[in-house]
Protein backbone atom coordinates (compact mmCIF):
# COMPACT_ATOMS: atom_id res chain seq x y z
CA UNK A 1 0.00 0.00 0.00
CA UNK A 2 1.34 3.29 -1.12
CA UNK A 3 2.11 5.75 1.66
CA UNK A 4 0.19 8.91 2.09
CA UNK A 5 2.29 12.18 1.26
CA UNK A 6 2.56 15.30 2.90
CA UNK A 7 2.37 19.22 1.77
CA UNK A 8 1.86 22.75 3.59
CA UNK A 9 -0.58 24.87 1.86
CA UNK A 10 -0.40 28.47 2.97
CA UNK A 11 -1.99 31.57 1.39
CA UNK A 12 -2.58 35.13 2.70
CA UNK A 13 -5.07 37.49 0.99
CA UNK A 14 -7.99 40.48 1.38
CA UNK A 15 -10.53 38.63 3.54
CA UNK A 16 -13.77 38.03 2.84
CA UNK A 17 -16.65 35.67 3.09
CA UNK A 18 -15.95 32.13 1.80
CA UNK A 19 -12.37 31.85 1.45
CA UNK A 20 -12.28 28.64 3.63
CA UNK A 21 -14.93 26.98 1.34
CA UNK A 22 -13.29 27.73 -1.61
CA UNK A 23 -9.90 26.78 -0.67
CA UNK A 24 -11.22 23.34 0.90
CA UNK A 25 -13.52 22.61 -1.78
CA UNK A 26 -10.19 23.29 -3.98
CA UNK A 27 -8.10 20.79 -2.41
CA UNK A 28 -11.07 17.90 -2.05
CA UNK A 29 -11.55 18.12 -5.96
CA UNK A 30 -8.33 17.06 -5.87
CA UNK A 31 -8.65 14.02 -3.43
CA UNK A 32 -6.29 15.23 -0.44
CA UNK A 33 -6.97 15.28 3.05
CA UNK A 34 -7.21 18.46 5.87
CA UNK A 35 -5.01 16.85 8.66
CA UNK A 36 -4.06 20.00 10.28
CA UNK A 37 -5.05 23.70 9.80
CA UNK A 38 -4.54 26.98 11.20
CA UNK A 39 -6.70 30.37 10.21
CA UNK A 40 -7.33 33.93 10.94
CA UNK A 41 -8.12 37.05 10.24
CA UNK A 42 -5.08 39.42 10.98
CA UNK A 43 -5.77 43.33 10.30
CA UNK A 44 -8.06 43.01 7.28
CA UNK A 45 -6.10 39.96 6.10
CA UNK A 46 -6.98 36.27 6.09
CA UNK A 47 -4.61 33.83 6.88
CA UNK A 48 -4.19 29.74 5.87
CA UNK A 49 -2.19 27.11 6.97
CA UNK A 50 -3.14 23.84 6.16
CA UNK A 51 -1.46 20.06 6.23
CA UNK A 52 -3.03 17.97 3.74
CA UNK A 53 -2.17 13.89 2.81
CA UNK A 54 -3.00 12.04 -0.11
CA UNK A 55 -1.50 9.86 -3.32
CA UNK A 56 1.58 11.12 -4.88
CA UNK A 57 -0.69 12.04 -7.78
CA UNK A 58 -3.13 13.88 -5.63
CA UNK A 59 -0.27 15.88 -3.92
CA UNK A 60 1.28 16.61 -7.49
CA UNK A 61 -2.26 17.83 -8.77
CA UNK A 62 -2.45 20.23 -5.85
CA UNK A 63 0.52 21.84 -6.99
CA UNK A 64 0.72 21.65 -10.42
CA UNK A 65 -2.68 23.29 -9.62
CA UNK A 66 -1.80 26.72 -7.90
CA UNK A 67 -2.34 29.33 -10.06
CA UNK A 68 -6.24 27.64 -10.07
CA UNK A 69 -6.09 28.32 -6.74
CA UNK A 70 -4.94 31.73 -6.96
CA UNK A 71 -7.02 32.89 -9.35
CA UNK A 72 -10.00 31.42 -8.16
CA UNK A 73 -9.28 33.02 -4.44
CA UNK A 74 -7.11 35.96 -5.52
CA UNK A 75 -4.79 34.69 -2.07
CA UNK A 76 -0.96 34.34 -2.98
CA UNK A 77 -0.36 30.74 -2.14
CA UNK A 78 3.08 28.93 -1.00
CA UNK A 79 3.05 24.99 -0.61
CA UNK A 80 5.85 23.31 0.07
CA UNK A 81 6.45 19.11 0.70
CA UNK A 82 6.83 17.88 4.03
CA UNK A 83 6.60 14.97 6.48
CA UNK A 84 3.87 13.43 8.41
CA UNK A 85 3.48 14.82 11.90
CA UNK A 86 4.09 11.06 13.36
CA UNK A 87 7.42 11.60 11.85
CA UNK A 88 8.39 14.92 13.12
CA UNK A 89 7.30 14.17 17.03
CA UNK A 90 10.01 13.49 19.37
CA UNK A 91 8.88 10.59 21.35
CA UNK A 92 11.05 11.48 24.54
CA UNK A 93 9.64 15.34 24.76
CA UNK A 94 6.92 16.62 27.17
CA UNK A 95 4.35 18.77 25.75
CA UNK A 96 3.25 21.97 27.38
CA UNK A 97 1.54 24.91 27.45
CA UNK A 98 2.79 28.36 28.46
CA UNK A 99 0.57 31.06 28.93
CA UNK A 100 2.20 34.59 29.72
CA UNK A 101 -0.19 37.74 30.39
CA UNK A 102 0.47 41.20 31.08
CA UNK A 103 -0.40 44.91 30.47
CA UNK A 104 0.30 45.33 26.31
CA UNK A 105 3.89 46.28 25.50
CA UNK A 106 6.17 46.22 22.78
CA UNK A 107 8.72 43.48 22.61
CA UNK A 108 6.50 40.52 24.82
CA UNK A 109 6.51 37.86 22.33
CA UNK A 110 10.25 38.57 21.17
CA UNK A 111 11.28 38.39 25.32
CA UNK A 112 9.59 35.04 25.55
CA UNK A 113 10.86 33.61 21.90
CA UNK A 114 14.37 34.57 22.72
CA UNK A 115 14.11 33.08 26.62
CA UNK A 116 12.52 29.49 25.60
CA UNK A 117 15.04 29.09 22.33
CA UNK A 118 17.97 29.69 25.08
CA UNK A 119 17.02 26.76 26.87
CA UNK A 120 16.87 24.61 23.71
CA UNK A 121 13.07 24.25 23.52
CA UNK A 122 10.65 23.81 20.36
CA UNK A 123 7.91 26.45 20.32
CA UNK A 124 5.35 24.28 18.46
CA UNK A 125 2.62 26.66 17.96
CA UNK A 126 2.27 30.30 19.79
CA UNK A 127 -0.65 32.41 19.67
CA UNK A 128 -1.44 35.83 20.84
CA UNK A 129 -4.13 38.41 21.44
CA UNK A 130 -4.70 42.07 22.87
CA UNK A 131 -7.40 42.87 24.08
CA UNK A 132 -8.98 45.62 26.63
CA UNK A 133 -9.68 45.11 30.00
CA UNK A 134 -13.18 44.72 31.30
CA UNK A 135 -13.31 47.70 33.65
CA UNK A 136 -10.73 49.82 32.86
CA UNK A 137 -10.35 49.48 29.42
CA UNK A 138 -6.49 48.99 29.55
CA UNK A 139 -4.72 47.29 26.62
CA UNK A 140 -3.92 43.79 28.07
CA UNK A 141 -1.92 41.02 26.08
CA UNK A 142 -1.91 37.34 26.37
CA UNK A 143 0.47 34.73 24.79
CA UNK A 144 -0.10 30.89 24.65
CA UNK A 145 2.39 28.59 23.70
CA UNK A 146 2.72 24.85 23.03
CA UNK A 147 6.56 24.07 23.46
CA UNK A 148 8.51 20.57 23.48
CA UNK A 149 10.22 20.35 26.66
CA UNK A 150 13.48 18.31 25.64
CA UNK A 151 15.04 15.36 27.97
CA UNK A 152 16.83 16.84 30.72
CA UNK A 153 14.08 20.26 31.27
CA UNK A 154 11.42 19.23 33.64
CA UNK A 155 8.16 20.59 33.91
CA UNK A 156 8.80 21.50 37.69
CA UNK A 157 12.18 23.42 36.49
CA UNK A 158 11.03 25.35 33.49
CA UNK A 159 8.64 28.03 35.42
CA UNK A 160 11.98 28.82 37.27
CA UNK A 161 13.63 29.54 33.99
CA UNK A 162 11.07 31.76 33.24
CA UNK A 163 11.25 33.96 35.83
CA UNK A 164 13.80 36.39 34.75
CA UNK A 165 11.98 37.19 31.20
CA UNK A 166 8.51 36.97 33.23
CA UNK A 167 10.13 40.21 36.03
CA UNK A 168 11.59 42.04 33.19
CA UNK A 169 9.09 41.84 31.07
CA UNK A 170 6.22 42.34 33.94
CA UNK A 171 4.78 39.33 32.73
CA UNK A 172 2.18 36.31 34.71
CA UNK A 173 3.54 33.15 33.36
CA UNK A 174 1.98 30.07 33.68
CA UNK A 175 3.45 26.91 32.47
CA UNK A 176 1.36 23.59 32.69
CA UNK A 177 1.58 19.66 30.75
CA UNK A 178 -0.16 18.87 27.92
CA UNK A 179 -2.77 16.67 28.36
Amino acid sequence: MARDQYLVLSALGADRPGLVAEVTHYLAERRVNVEDSRMAILGAEFGIQVLVSGSEEAIAKVMGDRAVLETRTKLGVLMRRTKGPEERRDAAVIACVVTAQALDHEGIVRAVAVSISRMGINIVSLETTSYNAPVTGSPLFRLEATIDLPQGVSVAQFPGQMEEVAEHESLDIDVRPLV
